[in-house]
């Protein structure tokens, strides 16, 4: 049986079934048996693998006798199998590791179970792609089995993102195949395939093939679908389309196919067809939000704006969206559909707050929509919900200015302005609306509530100016037109008239600045005209010099009268009178019919007091003058200057009633009413017009000025008029001038003459104009007598002037007849009374007359009284002569009157006029029947200046008035000093220091002293009537002889002597009669206050009608502890024509050297004048 059934070892080799235990332990017992055969080995380690004894392969393996090619196979396979088996498990690392070495295993070695194990080992370790290259292997290897390793290689090649190969595989697997069914499946997959590898055009063009063979079916439909698609993204548009119609063949109504083709439509930009068959599918899909989008979307392409509209609407009616309603009412607006742009930004405004573009699309559509009432209810409602955004208030205004609502809008303004800081253009459009309401001052509120910060620009200015200018309010004014000037073309040429108008009332300086630099760019006539008058007025000699150069390089220029009157008028400033008179001469010629030169000629003959043409040229005139304003006035001032001052108030009222607002020329006219009499017309007329010329209502020129000041000195005086004169000092020539004239004025009101010599050299040296009358002051009070014979020579002094300059030379006559002479030739009223005040004054210190009087004169306790005549006349022009005859008798209770007789007196005065003063020669001579007197007196005066004088006087033998005895019985020898110093023109110091020496008529010597006056006196009225107060002092210090000689005491009543030797001592004279001889002091400190009317009793009756004085004195004589009070009172009156009589009286209760009795005076005169 064994035998039989042996067949040696075949019997125990591996065979193809399944491996177990027990063919591996034959595998291993054969082996030991034959360790050589390889084939036996590999065929044991296979076993081993597939029971996953994977140590005993890999020892199996490691015990061949020598590696075969297949050995790298199984030891990489052993790897991956021991790499699985760990807990682990394979790293991600170690896996690429594999797989790659794996890919890289030469498939020429492999067996086709190997080959198999190794694609299924790549798929192990995730690698798709090597396994699908395997399969490949496979089905070239194994043609049986071909179709089922292709499918693995093309589904495995879909795994590993190789869809080409994929593709390609399914192709040949589409080939291989009898079936057509199977067929078209494999090629659906190549198509799919084809779709992954992301080959459209493959796969579309796969489609067309398989298109004639497509069936109406599920799958059919399905690849027609993605066929679509595909052809689509290939663009094979034309074969989309066929797949397209093919698949509305088979399901017309299916709204897939229909957005196919609509969707085919848009790829193929026909959006007509799009357009088509999107509302195709709509109708199909009326819900379908998206389509709706897409559709609306394709309206605004295809121009279907309306349709589009209406689709966005729809859609935003399903459902509000933010978006989409934002580009609805932007595609509405585009479509002039505004009715549908307030309604979609209006429910906006209601859920949240508008942007800019909204909010002004909005008003745009209302605006297209023309309900502004609509607009302005749907803005305040706005508002009303969003209250902080500014713009919305923006817009509000901006309507209401629109559709004209001022009132509307101001308010508007108002409530914007206290919820939002305002912009400047805001501000001034605020005020423009208030001024069109005509609320100028309303809108100026506005401006001055502007932040400073945002007050600028040249719309700011030019509104504040123009508003300023509404107002009046010049000083806003110019500062806003002075700010527009400094702005690049800011200032307008009606800007610039408005400001020159303010300049001309209140900067002049300005003003001509202004006119010049628009001259200067504009070359422009008219202003070279206004600038050239400017000048003149201002007497800016520099501008004017400026001007001319200018004009001299125009042509144009010649013709301008303005150059002519500039060029002459700059002579004349520049006192090149000749030239400037020739200049009007030959303007005249040129420009016959232009009366400013005959203006300007008469204005300068008036200057120059050239009276006698200046008469000609207004008598010949005086037709043309009645028809041309411009003459009325040189007309009037030249009637004043020749006298005719009731003459010249005609041409001044005919000014006046043509321009009654010009106040300088109303000034003018005071003056002319005074000069003819009219004084308080004159008075009235000027405190009417000084407040005009104080407010500014007059351009301020110097001119003006120089007329205020005048009038403000006349009603308030000098010192207000240089207190101004000060305040509008600005450095400027003209102002300088007009501060200088008042100093001048100050300085002769506070009688400080003696510094104008160096203020008017100042003013030289600056080149003032300094007056001719100060010119003429200064030459008087530098005493200067050869400048003085050069004025008088020149012949250009007025009567008064040369009056004055006739009585400073010396020649006193010569002056008062000069002033009698030209005071009857009815000069101005001014000058009239000028030189009859100057006669008087003449008349007062030199009378031509004769004089019968009597007088009773009380010394206290001694009586003199008696009658007189006096005679005086001048004899020559410097030579004087007065001659006083009295006869008297003194009468006293303590005198032996029979012993004194009557008394017959002589008192002859010549006075010697010389150039700095006068020399007087006195003879006073006295005769009784008891002794004759001699007395010689002679003073010399010398003028310092014209308020100094100084005396020097030496008296011998002439009669004392120290006290009434020593008058009767005495004679005093005397040498003095004194001086009068004229303060100012109503303050006067005198004084008088004087040595004296006392003796009887006989010559015995009574004693000797020094005596010393001090008095101040004020004139308070110098006339209506005079009116001067007076304080001083009076000293004497004397050394008197103890007894009386002889000579002296044979006169008095019988007394006993308390002498040594019976001599008759003063103190004895004394107690007889309480009188004194001579005073050893005496001192008096008094006041007194003198008020007159002329001088009752004096030689030359000097006031109409009648005179009177009231003269009074207190003081107190601190020698003798006692007060002296005294009244002087006079009254004189006209008889017999020009005749005076005079009554006079006065008393004084302790006369000097009276021993405290009262003293008393009484008399009369009769005066007659001789001469004129």
């Amino acid at each position: 049986m064994l035998v039989l059934t042996f067949h040696g070892k075949q019997v125990f080799l591996p065979g193809e079934e399944p491996a177990d235990q027990v063919s591996i332990s034959y595998a291993q017992v054969l082996l030991k048996a034959t360790p050589d055969d390889t084939g036996l080995r590999m065929k044991l380690i296979d076993q081993l693998i597939a029971l996953g004894r994977i140590a005993e392969a890999r020892r199996q393996l490691q015990l061949l006798p020598k590696p075969l090619a297949s050995t790298p196979f199984y030891a990489l396979e052993l790897d991956i199998l021991q790499a699985e088996a760990q807990p682990q498990g394979l790293a991600d690392a170690d896996r690429e590791r594999l797989a790659q070495q794996l890919s890289a295993l030469d498939v020429a070695t492999l067996s086709t179970p190997q080959l198999q194990r190794v694609a299924e080992r790549a798929l192990q370790l995730g690698d798709p792609a090597t396994a699908a290259q395997r399969y490949v292997e496979l089905a070239r290897r194994d043609p049986p089995r071909r179709q089922q390793w292709l499918e693995q290689a093309a589904r495995w090649s879909l795994a590993g993102g190789r869809q080409q190969e994929a593709a390609r595989l399914y192709l040949r697997l589409a080939d291989l195949t009898d079936s057509a069914e199977q067929r078209q499946g494999y090629r659906h997959q190549a198509f799919d395939a084809w779709l992954a590898a992301g080959q459209g055009a493959e796969a579309a063009a796969l489609l067309e093939q398989e298109l004639p063979r497509l069936q109406a079916d599920a799958s059919g439909l399905a690849w027609l679908q993605a066929g679509v698609a595909a052809a689509q993204g290939s663009g094979r548009l034309d074969l989309a389309q066929r797949l397209v119609d093919r698949w509305r063949e088979w399901q017309p109504d299916d709204p897939a196919a229909l957005e196919a083709g609509y969707r085919l439509a848009l790829g193929r930009g026909d959006t007509e067809r799009a357009w088509e068959e999107g509302h195709q599918l709509l109708a199909l899909r009326p819900d379908d939000e998206k389509l709706l989008a897409e559709l609306a979307q394709l309206g605004e392409w295809t121009g279907h704006m309306d349709e589009a509209l209406d689709l966005w609407l729809r859609l935003l009616a399903r459902q509000d969206d933010p978006e989409r309603r934002d580009h609805a009412w932007k595609l509405a607006a585009r479509a002039f559909r505004f009715d549908a742009v307030v309604e979609l930004l209006a429910e906006a405004s209601r859920q949240r707050q508008l942007d800019k573009t909204e909010l002004d699309a909005l008003i745009f559509a209302y605006e297209s929509l023309g309900d502004p009432a609509a607009e302005e209810r749907w803005l305040r409602d706005y508002i009303r919900r969003q209250p902080k955004q500014r713009l919305a208030w923006e817009r509000l205004q901006q309507l209401l200015a629109r559709t004209e609502q001022g009132d509307a809008e101001a308010a508007g303004w108002a409530a914007f302005g206290k919820r939002f800081p305002l912009t400047n253009a805001e501000y001034l459009t605020w005020a423009g609306t208030l001024w069109e309401l005509f609320k100028p001052e309303e809108a100026w509120k506005v401006l001055e509530g502007m932040p400073a910060k945002q007050r600028q620009g040249v719309d700011y200015w030019r509104l504040r100016a123009e508003l300023a200018w509404e107002l009046e309010r010049d000083g806003e004014a110019q500062l806003a037109f002075e700010r527009l000037a400094t702005i690049d073309k800011g200032l307008t040429a009606n800007d610039e008239d408005r400001l020159l108008a303010i300049y001309l009332r209140t900067a002049p300086r300005k003003a001509l600045a202004l006119l010049e630099k628009s001259w200067e760019k504009s070359k422009n006539q008219k202003r070279l005209t206004d600038a050239l008058q400017w000048a003149e007025q201002l007497k800016d000699t520099a501008a004017l010099e400026r001007l001319l150069a200018s004009a001299a390089r125009e042509p144009a220029s010649a013709d301008n009268p303005a150059v002519w009157l500039a060029r002459s008028g700059l002579d004349f400033q520049r006192g090149r009178i000749a030239q400037a008179e020739e200049g009007y001469r030959q303007a005249l010629q040129r420009f016959p019919d232009d009366d400013r030169f005959r203006e300007r000629l008469l204005w300068l003959l008036i200057d120059q007091n050239r009276q006698t043409e200046l008469a000609t040229l207004l008598r010949d005139w005086k037709g043309r003058a009645r028809d041309s304003d411009v003459l009325w006035l040189p007309f009037g001032s030249g009637l004043v200057l020749l006298g005719q001052a009731e003459e010249a108030l005609g041409w001044y009222r005919r000014y006046l009633d043509a321009h009654p607002q010009d106040w300088l020329v109303q000034a003018a006219y005071a003056d002319a009413l005074d000069a003819a009499g009219h004084q308080d017309a004159a008075l009235r007329l000027r405190k009417a017009v000084t407040p005009h010329l104080a407010n500014d209502e007059v351009p301020a020129t110097p001119e003006r000025y120089a007329t205020y000041l005048r009038l403000l000195s006349s009603l308030r005086g000098p010192q207000a008029a240089l207190a101004q004169a000060r305040l509008w000092q600005d450095g400027s020539p003209s102002m300088l001038q007009l501060w200088f004239d008042q100093w001048l004025d100050a300085l002769s009101q506070n009688n400080d003459d003696g510094l104008k010599g160096e203020w008017l050299a100042w003013a030289k040296s600056r080149g003032l104009k300094v007056r001719q009358y100060e010119q003429l002051q200064e030459v008087l009070r530098r005493q200067n007598r050869g400048e003085l014979e050069k004025l008088l020579a020149a012949g250009d002094l007025d009567p008064a002037q040369r009056v004055e300059v006739l009585q400073r030379l010396g020649h006193a006559g010569d002056a008062q007849a000069a002033a009698l002479t030209a005071a009857g030739d009815e000069p101005p009223e001014v000058i009239q009374r000028q030189l009859l005040r100057q006669a008087t004054e003449q008349a007062e210190r030199t009378p031509n007359g004769v004089q019968a009087g009597w007088e009773r004169r009380d010394y206290g306790g001694l009586i003199e009284q008696g009658t007189e005549v006096r005679a005086a006349r001048r004899l020559s022009d410097d030579i004087y002569a007065d001659v006083q005859l009295k006869q008297n008798r003194v009468e006293s209770s303590g005198l032996k009157s029979d012993a004194l007789g009557n008394e017959h007196q002589m008192l002859l005065k010549v006075l010697k006029n010389l150039a700095d003063g006068g020399l007087e020669t006195t003879v006073d001579a006295s005769q009784r029947s008891d002794s004759n007197r001699l007395g010689l007196g002679v003073a010399r005066t010398w003028r310092i200046d014209g308020n100094t004088e100084i005396e020097a006087a030496l008296d011998w033998h002439r009669q004392p008035d120290e006290s009434g005895y020593l008058r009767a019985l005495g004679r005093r020898d005397s040498v003095s000093l004194a001086g009068r110093h004229n303060l100012t023109p109503r303050d006067q110091l005198s004084w008088r220091a004087a040595h004296n020496r006392y003796s009887s008529r006989d010559g015995d010597a009574l004693g000797s002293g020094f005596a010393f006056n001090l008095e101040l006196s004020h004139m308070i009225f110098f006339e209506g009537p005079t009116w001067q107060v007076r304080s001083g002092i009076t000293y004497q210090q004397n050394s008197a002889r103890s007894t009386l000689p002889a000579s002296v005491t044979r006169y008095l009543q019988p007394l006993a002597g308390s002498g040594e030797n019976g001599e008759v001592t003063v103190a004895d004279l004394e107690a007889l009669g309480g009188t004194q001889l001579l005073q050893d002091r005496y001192g008096q400190l008094y006041v007194g206050s003198s008020w007159r009317r002329g001088i009752p009793g004096s030689l030359n009756r000097t006031h109409p009608q009648y005179s009177w004085l009231v003269d009074t004195l207190v003081g107190w004589q601190w020698t003798e502890r006692e007060f002296n009070y005294g009244l002087n009172v006079g009254l004189g009156m006209v008889v017999l024509g020009d005749d005076e009589l005079a009554f006079t009286a006065g008393y004084q209760s302790a006369p000097q050297g009276s021993g405290g009795q009262a003293g008393s005076t009484l008399g009369i005169q009769y005066s007659n004048r001789i001469g004129r």
